[in-house]
This record gives C-alpha cells, structure tokens and sequence, in this order.
C-alpha cells in the first residue's frame, strides 16, 4: 500500500447499489475561483474520475500579443497572472534585454526581486483567504485582504497602479522609489511575521482542517515530475525545485533563502509550504532593502526605461548604426523595435515555472508569442489527485492548487 492510498477508497461494496453519476462543477460556481468546467464521476459520494473542460475564459492573449505593439504585450502579459503581474513584465523586459544586449544595472536587479516577493506575498495571501472558504471559515478572508492591503499600497506608490503597474521595464525599472516607500515597507514587515504565525496556528492547531485536508489529494513525488507539476505544489510533494537557486535570476543570486519542502505531498503539505514561503519571502525583501541602503549599489537614480520611451529606441536601434528620430510626425514617441530573434526566459512565480517564448522579426511587436503558465499542468492533475476521495475533498484540492486560469486559458 502506497502513501496515496492511505485515505483513498479504491473499490467498495454498497449495500444501497447507488449509481454512477455525473456531476457538473462550474464554469460558473462559488468555489470554484476562476471560469472552469470539472465533470465529476461519482460513486454516491466517491469520486471516481474527474475531467477538466476548459476554455470558459479563454482570451487569446497570445495572439493578440502579435497585433500589439511591445509596450501592449507587457500590459496583456501582465494580466495572465493577475494577482502577481510584475512577473508579465519581468518576462517581456528579460526577453527584450536578451534579444537586443542590453544589460540591467545592480540596483536595479534588486528592486525587481524586491518587487517579485512583494507580488508573491500578495497572491498568497490571496490564497490563504480562498483556502479559508473552501473550508468553511470565514474569517482567513478578512485577514488575507486586510493584510493584502498594504502591499497593493506600496504598489501603487511605485508604479501608479494597485495591481498591473509597469514599474520592471527593459533595461531596468521606470525610476526609483520613494524614500516613503522604504519607511512604509520596513514598518509593515516585523508586523506581518507576527501575524503570518498566528494565520498559521489557527489552521494547524484545528482538528475539523487537518482532518479534511491531512493526506487528502496526495501527489507522489514521481507523478509530480513526470506531469510537470512546478512551484509550491511540486515542493510539497518534495520535488527539490526552485528557478530562484537553480537558475538565478535578477538578484536573487546574492540573496540567501531556503527552499521548503513538504514530505508527504498531500493538501496540508501544500498549506505549508506556502506559508513557510511567505517567510522567506520577507527575508528576502529585507535582504533587498539592506542591499539598496548600501552605498555600493549607488545613489537614487534612474535605473531604467518605460517601454514606449524615445531614449530606449535609440539605445535599442543605435546598435545597429541607426540613428531614429525621437519623435514622428504626430509628434509622439516612435514605438520601439527589438532586433529580430528568439528568447525564452522564465520565472518562478507564486504558482510555479511561468516561462515566455517570444520570436521578435524586428518590427515594433513580438512576432509569436507562448506563455507556459504552471496552472495548465497543475489543473490536469486533478483526475489523479481527487481519484478514490470524496466529493467534499474535491474543493480543499483543488484550493491547495492555487489554480490561476488566466494561465491555463490565455
């Protein structure tokens, strides 16, 4: 007997000769968080194969990437990954930066990392919330978007927007923070460790959670790597993985953090590794900020450039020995052209691996463009992981998921 099988029900007698049914879950249902369709095969109440149907939400990013300029595919991208969008724009600018030579300063690098755990702490704290309704609590919401605030604040003093602010730009960021955003940002981290623990102790230390999600939706380590499970989920089932180390990017190289890892892989495994990364997440952020206090990164400056900018297009072009107007006709700043090419560059997001292929002809947008978002792979598990459960576990594994389907469905 495998670990999975522990608390699944692989065939019964029933006294009762109920029925195989089908039951239909979504696109639009209250726990269910984003437009998805789930056809449940059920014994009674034992679910016996589960078959996702998507498509409900489906936008065609992807395609409108490449009738859009590069300053319109970053705000696309952006809104892929919504609770998290900085990472739509890492991945276009890093894409840029790799086809066109252009190189990011120190500073900069840190404030990008900075701003990737801000954004993951704030799809966590998102999740924590939903998880809490899926369970039947109430209150985890309350505290989730009271805690959220904050950071969507600080967001906003960076870039102007609470959720989808370009502040990462090709060869940097738009400009340097305010000295009020350090202050508000180093006031507000001892208090969410604090408060981090006590959300923690809440669901550990209650029996009616343990019980519903302690081996509940057990994803076996080799199932996991075989079917592309990245992130948290992965992690949980202890798959050693994480870009941040293995494949460092911005500054995430000089920074010190572990990587969680959960032993059994099941829905409580998946809870706390993302709280155990929220911590570490915060240890980065004041890793970031000691950093950027340091006068060997340099004084406040500006460290980078806004997609439509004119002095970007002429860094960008003048390699080529051209010498581009600033403005047109219309008086406007001309759209910016990026050498032709290829690139792939990835994340590693709140979710998981969240990577971005771009083929650039060297016109004023991508050519082609492919998003691989974790929740595609991850929603496709769930026929393996509800399999043998009950219809009331289905809701509890799939939160502990963090399903995204903007991901899925681009």
């Amino acid at each position: 007997m495998t670990l999975s099988s522990i608390r699944r029900v692989e065939k019964r007698y029933d006294p009762l000769l109920t029925e195989t049914i089908v039951v239909s879950v979504g696109p639009q249902h209250p726990s269910l968080v984003s437009p998805v369709q789930l056809h449940i095969q059920a014994d009674g109440e034992l679910i016996e194969r589960v078959t996702v149907e998507q498509g409900f939400m489906h936008r065609g990013i992807e395609m409108l990437c490449s009738q859009r300029d590069w300053a319109g595919c970053a705000a696309l991208l952006s809104r892929t990954e919504w609770l998290a969008g900085m990472n739509g724009h890492f991945l276009l600018s890093s894409a840029i930066e790799e086809l066109s030579g252009l190189e990011v300063p120190q500073r900069a690098q840190f404030l990008r990392s900075l701003v990737l755990e801000l954004g993951r702490l704030s799809s966590h704290l998102y999740w924590f919330g939903d998880l809490g309704l899926e369970v039947g609590a109430v209150t985890p919401v309350f505290w989730a978007m009271r805690e959220r605030e904050p950071l969507l604040e600080l967001l906003d003093m960076l870039s102007g927007h609470r959720w989808h602010g370009a502040y990462i730009v090709p060869g940097g960021v738009s400009h340097e923070p305010p000295a009020a955003f350090y202050q508000r940002l180093r006031a507000w981290l001892p208090l969410m460790r604090r408060r981090i623990n006590s959300y923690e102790e809440y669901f550990s230390d209650n029996a009616i959670w343990v019980n519903r999600s302690e081996l509940i939706g057990v994803l076996e380590t080799d199932y996991a790597i075989k079917n592309g499970a990245s992130g948290p989920v992965a992690r949980a089932s202890a798959v050693d993985c994480d870009l941040r180390r293995d494949a460092p990017y911005a500054a995430y190289g000089e920074l010190s953090f572990k990587v969680p890892l959960g032993e059994y892989g099941d829905a409580l495994d998946r809870f706390r590794v993302r709280f155990m990364e929220m911590r570490e997440s915060m240890n980065m952020v004041e890793q970031c900020l000691d950093a950027l206090a340091g006068a060997e990164l340099g004084s406040a400056r500006l460290v980078g450039a806004s997609l439509d900018s004119p002095s970007l297009a002429a860094g960008i072009q003048g390699k080529a020995g051209q010498d581009p107007p600033l403005q047109n006709q219309a008086g406007q700043d001309p759209p910016i052209q990026i050498p032709a090419g290829e690139a792939f560059v990835s994340v590693e997001g709140p979710r998981g691996e969240l990577a971005l292929s771009v083929v650039s002809d060297g016109g004023h947008g991508p050519a082609r463009v492919h998003l691989r978002g974790p929740s595609m792979y991850h929603l496709h598990l769930l026929d393996e992981l509800c399999r043998g459960y009950l219809l009331a576990d289905l809701f509890v594994i799939y939160a502990s998921l963090d399903i995204m389907v903007g991901e899925a469905d681009r």
